[in-house]
C-alpha cells in the first residue's frame, strides 16, 4: 500500500503544481481523477485524504471517473478509447497503452478562494 500512497502523494503534488501555475495562492477545490482497472474508490480516498494532509488539496473534493479503456492517443489529442489493435480513430497512429501498474491518473482540477 505504500507504493500506492507514494503515487497518490505524486498526484497531489502535480495537481497543487497545476493550480498554482494558473491560479497563484489558491487552494483546491476539487481533484478529478481517472482510474483504471478495479482499484476500489474508498480506498482512492483514503490515499488522498492522507497523500494531502497539510497541502492546499487538504479537504478538496475527490471525484473519480472510471476509465472505459487503456488507450490514450499522445499523437493528436489525448483521446481515450476502446480498441482492439490500439490504433487511434482520430489520427490513425498507434496509441500508448497505459500499463498495467498505473491505476489511477491526475485528470483535472478546480480551485477555491486564496489561502
Amino acid at each position: 500500500m505504500s507504493d500506492q500512497l507514494e503515487r497518490m502523494k505524486a498526484i497531489v503534488a502535480q495537481a497543487i503544481a497545476e493550480a498554482e501555475c494558473h491560479h497563484r495562492g489558491v487552494r483546491l477545490a476539487t481533484v478529478h481523477l481517472i482510474v483504471y482497472g478495479e482499484t476500489a474508490e474508498e480506498a482512492l480516498r483514503r490515499l488522498f485524504e492522507k497523500a494531502s494532509r497539510g497541502s492546499p488539496a487538504e479537504g478538496a473534493r475527490l471525484i473519480i471517473e472510471r476509465a472505459t479503456s487503456r488507450y490514450i492517443c499522445w499523437n493528436c489529442c489525448g483521446l481515450r478509447f476502446e480498441s482492439g489493435d490500439g490504433v487511434c480513430p482520430n489520427c490513425g497512429e498507434l496509441a500508448l497503452e497505459v500499463p498495467p501498474d498505473i491505476s489511477f491518473a491526475l485528470q483535472r482540477v478546480e480551485v477555491a478562494g486564496a489561502f
